[in-house]
């Protein structure tokens, strides 16, 4: 199953088993293939940290099995920032991420890349805003490794 964001109460969130797809209980969007590498390029230049520094703001949460699945939380510090972030303001981020990070492994042109990146922004600054507004929501990610 490739990377999905979610949206939920923790405590229901952690409860989810081994084999359970997330997407029938909560809230889930895809990652659109942003792996983990490609998520935290993004989480340093939003914050103006080191690279090392933004690992940390995917939390591990829940780990299945040493092999996977696992969750991972985004931290509060970068779910404020990227609700802070305006939809008109998208598109000049995305054209800074994919010259920062190294996307060669997505094998995409261009301008599937930026659709792609922008969509996945987009959703991503959608589910912040959301728990903005519902703050007993946290925003996850479940990844299969």
């Amino acid at each position: 199953m490739p990377d999905l964001m979610l949206l939920g109460l923790e405590e229901q969130v952690l409860e989810l088993e081994a084999g359970e797809n997330p997407a029938e209980s909560f809230p889930c969007m895809p990652c659109q293939g942003v792996h983990s590498d490609i998520r935290t390029q993004l989480y340093a230049m939003l914050m103006g940290i080191f690279y090392d520094e933004a690992e940390s703001l995917e939390q591990l949460a829940l780990e299945f099995s040493a092999e996977g699945p696992y969750l991972f939380k985004l931290d509060v510090t970068i779910t404020e920032r990227l609700a802070d972030i305006e939809e008109d303001d998208i598109e000049t981020i995305v054209g800074h991420w994919s010259e920062s990070a190294d996307m060669s492994d997505m094998h995409l042109g261009d301008e599937d890349l930026q659709e792609m990146l922008s969509t996945f922004l987009y959703n991503l600054v959608h589910f912040c805003l959301l728990i903005r507004q519902e703050p007993v929501l946290s925003v996850f990610i479940y990844s299969d490794g």
